[in-house]
């Protein structure tokens, strides 16, 4: 496999995922090849990256209307490995690569039943204010949870 410039050691890399969850492919998924439709890589992403945020107590924050802030995605890119059929199971794996102090960089792993790597990402998530659209620091129990040692309350 060839890698990708975010990943210089894959195994290294590959250890440092703690997060998962699982994802079934559908038949709307796929496109007339039989394959799943690009466009759903960065679909199973982002369905990752909304379960790791809630299990940190993230999530719950930033969809509340009365709070201040949410998150957005500054650049997304995926890296397709090998193909994906409908109904196959997956694993997709996301962590917290680098955090700053508004923004964080996620990478992203999927791999199919039999552990074979179909996808890896990456992409930037930044912190604004609702109201402004301005980047806004992570708080530190936000940056305790995203470091992996709390979760928010």
């Amino acid at each position: 496999m060839r890698l990708p410039a975010y990943i210089t050691d894959f195994d290294k890399w590959k250890k440092g995922f703690t997060f998962s969850s699982e994802v079934r492919v559908r038949f709307s998924e796929t496109d007339a090849f039989g394959h799943v439709n690009n466009k759903n890589a960065l679909v199973y992403f982002e369905d990752a990256r909304l379960e790791y945020f809630s299990s940190l107590g993230l999530m719950q924050k930033w969809a509340n209307a009365d709070f201040e802030t949410m998150i957005v995605a500054a650049d997304l890119q995926c890296d397709y490995v090998r193909q994906i059929k409908f109904n196959e199971q997956l694993r997709v794996y996301v962590k917290v690569e680098k955090l700053g102090s508004s923004s964080m960089d996620l990478h992203y792993l999927v791999l199919n039943q039999d552990q074979e790597v179909c996808l890896t990402g990456r992409g930037a998530i930044v912190q604004i204010g609702k109201e402004s659209g301005k980047a806004v620091p992570w708080n530190e129990e936000m940056r305790q949870a995203l470091k992996g040692e709390m979760v928010c309350s």
